[in-house]
This record gives structure tokens, C-alpha cells and sequence, in this order.
């Protein structure tokens, strides 16, 4: 006969095995991206635009997305600060070819709420949300191993010339801000119950800003110039007007500028850059235009 003290033993760690396997059903490793950034203009105004794109990673598996929060870091150079107070800066999800725009399973009532936006420091914003129904309404899960929509971000220019430098901020403070859907087992088939039954927080996001640069052709502001070889081991060529030229500066994808060039533009060393994917910035006077660049 199992006595009270060995009962209670086993009932702990049947509790503690249930939460180890939760654990693994949920230890999903999440990565963000961007997508089709590209420079657009209203008939008065530039503008930037990117997609937010979401997947799991390493096989781990799909599941239905609850709340996150993300911050995007930019050039305020380009933007101006506080993109969100002086209107610079809007998050948008056309339905349903985005996540946080998608409906509750055969409604046209969506599973998530209005957005929350600060500008978290004069160069970085923030975007939240959250799910306003059920974990049962959902139709299927939502974030899955191919990449898919999260949200769409736009920018105004206060200096289309500029580049838009976008990017993921990836310090401790801002990651692990994902939880998986809430609410499966509280309230009716709508409504959510996140206190009681809370999702779980996913804690292996990793970020990868490179697809926020623009493409060589959105660049047409200090025309005439070509680059080659791209890519290239050591050494970059400049063709076009050098005498132009006041500055040429390099940046890494994250927005750290890595060498600035104020003499000798027609021939560039990058023998001492680590091989990875840059931005190249040739400036004039009043102009200037980006490529990127590969060093192998």
C-alpha cells in the first residue's frame, strides 16, 4: 500500500515530468528576418518599407503565436528621432497575408490587438501585441519552418539620401519577448484567459538584419558610379567622377560604421574586414548613394 508521503512524492514528480515535457513541446527556437525592403514614394512623401518575417529554427517544430514584442533600431540621419511622436513610422498587417492579421477560424474577427508603439530611445522604436481571443479559435499554428509575414514596417524620410540603416536590436534587454497563444483551457470558445492560463515564453530568438538593405537599383541620387569586383577578396574599384567624391564610408549590417575613405576613392583595401556582407556609401557634396558589398 503507497502511504500518504510516497503518494505525494509521486504526484510531485509526475508534475515536475509534465512540465519537462511542456518544456519540450514548446522549446521552439524562433528567427527573425526582413524581407522586400525596397524605398517607395506617395506622390509627396519617401519612404522605406520592410517586411518582418518569422519561422521556427533547428526542427523545433511549429506552434501558435501569442504576444511578442520586437525593437528596430534606425538611422535617424535618414528619419529623423522619435519616428513614432512626429508620425515617421507606422506597423501594419493587411489580412491575412500577415500573422498578427490573421482571424479567428472562420470569422472575420482577428486573433490579435491594436499595436502598441514607443519610441523606446530616439533611434530605436518598439512594436507590441498581444491576442484578444481563445488559443482554440486559432485554425492551425501559425508560425511554422517557412518563413511567414509577422508585420509590415514603414518609414518617411526626413533625407532620402540617407541610408536607412535598419536593424534588430539584439542585447539581452530586448530579446526573448515571444510567448506561444494563451488561453486554451479559460473562458468560452472566444473569449482568453492569459492570467490563468498563460502561454509559454520562448527564450531562442536570434535576428538576422542583413535583408534590410536596399538593393543597388533603389539607389539613384549620385548617379554615374560602378563598383567591381563584388564580390571581391581584397580589393574594391571605383569607376565614375571621383572628383566628386568628399567621403566613402563602409558599414557593417548592423549599422556600425567599420572604415571612412576621405582620400584615394578609386581604389578601396579591404583586406582587414572580416568576410561578411557591407553597406558602401559614396558621398558629394549634397548626395550620396549605397551599394552593397560582399567580402569574400
Amino acid at each position: 500500500m503507497i502511504n500518504n508521503m510516497n503518494k505525494n512524492k509521486i504526484k510531485a514528480w509526475v508534475t515536475v515530468m509534465l512540465g519537462f515535457i511542456g518544456f519540450i513541446n514548446y522549446a521552439q527556437d524562433i528567427h527573425f528576418t526582413f524581407a522586400n525592403a525596397q524605398n517607395t514614394n506617395d506622390g509627396n512623401n519617401d519612404y522605406y518599407e520592410v517586411d518582418v518575417m518569422i519561422q521556427t529554427i533547428n526542427n523545433t517544430g511549429e506552434f501558435k503565436l501569442g504576444s511578442g514584442q520586437l525593437y528596430v533600431a534606425y538611422n535617424t540621419a535618414a528619419f529623423g528621432e522619435n519616428v513614432f511622436t512626429n508620425n515617421s513610422f507606422s506597423a501594419t498587417q493587411p489580412s491575412p497575408d500577415y500573422i498578427v492579421g490573421q482571424n479567428a477560424d472562420g470569422t472575420s474577427v482577428g486573433l490579435y490587438g491594436s499595436f502598441t508603439i514607443h519610441d523606446n530611445t530616439n533611434s530605436r522604436v518598439s512594436w507590441a501585441f498581444s491576442q484578444i481571443l481563445n488559443e482554440k479559435t486559432f485554425a492551425a499554428d501559425n508560425v511554422k519552418a517557412t518563413p511567414f509575414k509577422l508585420v509590415h514596417l514603414k518609414f518617411k524620410y526626413r533625407d532620402v539620401t540617407e541610408d536607412p540603416m535598419v536593424l534588430f536590436e539584439q542585447d539581452d534587454t530586448y530579446i526573448d519577448q515571444f510567448f506561444t497563444a494563451c488561453g486554451s483551457q479559460g473562458g468560452s470558445n472566444n473569449s482568453v484567459d492569459c492570467t490563468n492560463y498563460p502561454g509559454i515564453q520562448l527564450v531562442n530568438d536570434t535576428f538576422d538584419s542583413s535583408n534590410a538593405t536596399l538593393s543597388n537599383n533603389d539607389f539613384r541620387l549620385l548617379s554615374g558610379f560602378s563598383i567591381y569586383p563584388n564580390p571581391t577578396k581584397e580589393q574594391l574599384n571605383i569607376n565614375g567622377d571621383i572628383f566628386k567624391l568628399k567621403s566613402i564610408e563602409i558599414y557593417s549590417i548592423l549599422g556600425k560604421r567599420v572604415m571612412k575613405i576621405t582620400e584615394h576613392f578609386n581604389k578601396i583595401d579591404l583586406s582587414k574586414l572580416k568576410p561578411s556582407l557591407y553597406i558602401l556609401k559614396l558621398n558629394s557634396e549634397n548626395s550620396s548613394t549605397v551599394f552593397k558589398i560582399i567580402k569574400d
